[in-house]
């Protein structure tokens, strides 16, 4: 289920489901959402503090309610990830959701977010938010992609070749992003891993050593998962603590995925990096691994 395309006019709500925000972001954002056309709305509790969320949960799920009663709002950027869209899961207003889809866009803690409304059939965008929005150049093509994709585009990225890559096709729906994020969520009824046979998985992480990322990929293992997915994406892996047993992540991850059978696409440009490419979670797609390109559509 895509919600419909946004235009010049609408409205985008910006809230914080997670933890506190530094207002010039906002600010940027909200120039830079202006320049397009849309309407920026910034929630009440969107520059909030409470330790270090943006609100209790109640206030952060205000938000969230207030922007989905209202019908001219028809895209929701998450200001920032952190730590706490969590909270928000077991009272999040999914049936006015469904009832009226509109897009979520953000990334890192927000893709506990996306687990639910893909798992609920709505298509939803893994793409960087409010920071960014400020701070990159009005002409960023990342910038751009984001609004192309809002208004109504299904993209193609088709990436370098990489020496861990397994060749194959694969289709299926793209699920997945924080990778300590989601694992939190296996055995919940929010879960990316619960169809493996229809699901591309794409992850990538920040600040988590290699050791607690290998046994994430283990306990894929061990479900079962990694012999049945369709397809991976390996996003980037960045301020990882290194440790004396491989010296990098991507050492690691070849080791972990040894004996996958299915395509995997290694250094995706997804995750906690300048070039973040926006993704259609949720999406039905194709990955294409060959010995030239990696490449991902989205139908």
């Amino acid at each position: 289920m895509f919600p419909r395309p946004i235009a010049p006019g609408d409205k985008v709500a910006i809230l914080s489901p997670a933890s506190i925000i530094n207002p010039d972001y906002v600010d940027g954002a909200c120039r830079r959402l202006s320049s397009r056309g849309y309407v920026p709305v910034v929630e009440p509790h969107t520059l909030g503090s409470t330790g270090s969320y943006s609100g209790t949960p109640l206030e952060r799920l205000a938000d969230f309610r207030a922007a989905v009663a209202d019908p001219e709002v028809r895209a929701v950027l998450c200001s920032r990830g952190g730590y706490g869209a969590v909270h928000l899961l077991p009272e999040f207003p999914i049936a006015e959701w469904l009832a009226d889809p509109r897009w979520l866009v953000g990334f890192s803690d927000i893709s506990a977010i996306h687990a639910m409304l893909n798992s609920r059939g709505i298509v939803s965008v893994h793409a960087s938010m409010c920071k960014a929005l400020a701070l990159r150049e009005a002409d960023d093509a990342d910038n751009r992609r984001l609004f192309s994709i809002l208004e109504g585009s299904r993209p193609v990225y088709e990436v370098e070749p990489h020496p861990c890559n397994r060749f194959g096709e694969a289709s299926g729906r793209l699920r997945g992003g924080n990778l300590a994020v989601i694992a939190d969520l296996i055995a919940t009824p929010v879960s990316p891993f619960a169809d493996p046979e229809s699901t591309i998985l794409f992850i990538e992480d920040i600040a988590e050593p290699i050791y607690k990322v290998e046994r994430i990929l283990w306990q894929l293992r061990l479900m079962g998962f990694l012999d049945r997915v369709a397809g991976i994406v390996i996003g980037q892996f960045t301020d990882y603590r290194p440790d004396r047993n491989f010296p990098d992540m991507y050492t690691m991850l070849d080791s972990a995925l040894a004996g996958v059978t299915c395509p995997v696409a290694f250094n995706f440009p997804v995750g906690h990096v300048d070039h973040n490419l926006p993704l259609l979670s949720g999406a039905p797609a194709t990955l294409s691994v060959t010995p030239s390109s990696a490449t991902l559509r989205f139908i």
